[in-house]
């Protein structure tokens, strides 16, 4: 049970003058007053509670009615509820090295028309979600039309010449020198490239916190900190999940090892170890594709930010000597605090001011060590003070006293730093969405394509092609919604929390509706009409296709390799592929074991999975 948290008044006055006098007694024994020290792990929020060494001394209070809480503006962004109370256990970098946004990261929508660190939000809830939605509904359709397009550019056209109209013969780029590629019952399938793509936009469009050591946190790694871009987060959602993650598709890519492993073409029969293989090379491919997009997005950070890329080199040498760098300050405090040498990049500040932080600094800097037992208390006492500019509450002030820091100084560098824009923490301000022109940009993707839907409506294979790509693109952001939506399950799970349970369920789904689509397609003899056999296409390649995602499963298997326990990444991995192969395998079978075999192929159906 946590220990009762005590105010610093009620806890000087029980303090029992023998344990003062007893050097032994406390961890913090030169210090001059007797006073319970806290800190908290956490910076985003703590509760600070008695050290354990202060608790038989400490006489009882009320848990809740003493507690103090400090809530971050990251905390507020993400929506955090909770509190963490002060355990008083080893010092973790990792925990502590908090970057955000400074008033960007997760805005949480519930907090309505209410001023957060300078950005300033003018609609609720319901309208930002609104916005959110009809941004996704867009970036969904063209990732699906994308995807179709390059399976069409690397597969249909170079397995059956002439059968898609927008290409000239020997415009098609084919996976084979002669010219020729045969797409069915190979380990190759139509959509590898748009997984590839798609997996390395989204590589380009990580945020500076999923790269080790870059000093400052802001959305889009590769562009510089101040671009207008950074500030539109609800675009930065329709990319990632919208676009990357309608561009790529786990169902198709299932869907062709799936056939391949069942036997469907009676050419080459049943091929385990080839499905195995194209299992494999799906995962390599786009996880090679999704390092070389972050690769190149920490490459154009270092061109583009030149200051930060300069920081970051000085920061890595400062962090092998052990020196603990606060990413939450400003860039000159943060710089200042740390003594790192920025030379040209160095910002000059009125020496009468810089006094200040320097007596601060000199008072703190045998505490700006990693593992040093005063540092999380340190890191509360600057975000208070420094980056929510706000007074320090008692308990706090009595703890930094008796550290022995110069908190004077503290609180005239925070007074004089108003009036030094090179020294004031800089706010990102998102960029304000309007639900009028997010409904504009929607409704005219949605009616061009109803409207091309009916026009194209030519029985020859030109006007089908056309009409399924146009009719799939319509049901994407259907996919899509449902896969964002789950998404929140991930983490959600409390035996297995690591496991992004939202990604699994919704690529097992989509494996298993695109088999079972296959299979019902399977049974088909033609002569069916576009609205039934087109329905059947739109949904597997739309639907399906959406609701399944490549770029997400790999980026998350990234983050578990990255981990201090990557282990899970490779039991991520194969848990997907076994539940998606599986279960679409003995749907296929149970809908089509008294069909001919290759009857699929020589239909002439393989394009879609």
């Amino acid at each position: 049970m946590d220990p009762p948290t005590t105010s610093s008044s009620a806890f000087l006055d029980g303090l029992a003058p023998e344990a003062a006098d007893n050097e032994s007694s406390t961890p913090f024994q030169a210090m001059e007053d007797n006073a319970s020290v806290v800190s908290s792990n956490s910076v985003h929020t703590g509760t600070y509670s008695s050290p354990p060494s202060f608790q038989a001394m400490s006489p009882s209070a009320d848990e809740d009615a003493n507690a103090v809480e400090l809530t971050s503006v990251n905390s507020l962004l993400s929506g955090a509820n909770t509190t963490r109370e002060s355990k008083y256990e080893p010092f973790n970098e990792n925990d502590n090295d908090l970057k955000v946004y400074h008033g960007h990261a997760d805005f949480d929508p519930d907090m309505q028309f209410t001023q957060i660190s300078g950005s300033k939000w003018y609609f609720g809830k319901t309208k930002r979600a609104a916005v959110k939605v009809l941004y996704l509904v867009v970036f969904s359709m063209i990732g699906t039309l994308l995807r179709i397009l390059l399976s069409q550019l690397f597969g249909e056209e170079c397995q059956s010449p002439g059968s898609v109209g927008w290409l000239k013969a020997g415009q098609a780029l084919c996976f084979t020198d002669n010219g020729e590629t045969y797409m069915e019952g190979g380990i190759i399938f139509n959509d590898l490239p748009g997984n590839l793509l798609g997996s390395f936009f989204l590589g380009l469009m990580q945020s500076t916190t999923t790269m080790n050591d870059l000093p400052k946190a802001f959305p889009i790694a590769w562009l510089n900190e101040k671009n207008f871009f950074q500030k539109w987060d609800i675009i930065h959602i329709a990319i990632i999940s919208g676009f990357c993650g309608s561009l790529t598709t786990f169902s198709s890519w299932n869907s062709e090892m799936v056939l391949l492993m069942m036997g469907a073409d009676e050419d080459r029969g049943t091929s385990i170890f080839r499905g195995f293989f194209g299992y494999l090379i799906g995962v390599e491919t786009a996880l090679a594709s999704f390092v070389f997009g972050k690769n190149l997005a920490k490459y154009l950070h270092s061109t583009s930010n030149e200051a930060l890329d300069r920081e970051a080199n000085v920061t890595t040498r400062k962090k092998e000597c052990g020196v603990y760098i606060n990413s939450q300050l400003s860039d000159y405090e943060r710089r200042f605090l740390s003594e790192l040498d920025m030379g040209e990049f160095s910002t000059y500040i009125d020496p009468v001011a810089e006094e200040h932080l320097h007596r601060w600094r000199n008072s703190t800097r045998e505490n700006r060590r990693v593992g040093n037992h005063l540092l999380p208390l340190l890191t509360d006492v600057e975000y208070s003070c420094l980056v929510l500019d706000e007074d320090i509450n008692d308990e706090l002030l009595v703890s930094a006293m008796m550290a022995k820091w110069d908190m004077d100084a503290l609180k005239k560098w925070r007074e004089v730093k108003r009036n030094i824009p090179e020294a004031r923490l800089e706010i990102l301000e998102v960029h304000e969405f309007r639900f009028a022109p997010a409904f504009r940009v929607a409704f005219f993707f949605v009616a061009l394509a109803v409207t091309g839907l009916v026009l194209v409506n030519e029985d020859d294979d030109y006007s089908v092609t056309y009409r399924t790509m146009i009719y799939a693109a319509l049901l994407a952001p259907v996919g899509a919604l449902t896969r964002e939506r789950m998404s929140e399950w991930n983490g959600r799970w409390k035996r297995f929390p690591w496991l992004p349970l939202g990604t699994l369920i919704a690529n097992v789904i989509a494996c298993i509706a695109s088999a079972a689509l296959i299979a019902i397609e399977y049974r088909m003899h033609g002569g069916e009409n576009f609205w039934k056999s087109g329905t059947i296409r739109a949904v597997k390649i739309g639907f399906a296709g959406s609701l399944s995602t490549v770029s997400g499963f790999i980026n998350e298997f990234s983050d578990f390799l990255s981990s201090e326990n990557p282990i899970r990444g490779y039991v991520y991995v194969i848990s997907t592929i076994v539940f998606c192969a599986i279960p679409s395998a003995l749907t296929y079978f149970l809908i089509t074991f008294n069909e001919e075999p290759g009857a699929y192929y020589k239909n002439g159906k393989g394009y879609g999975y």
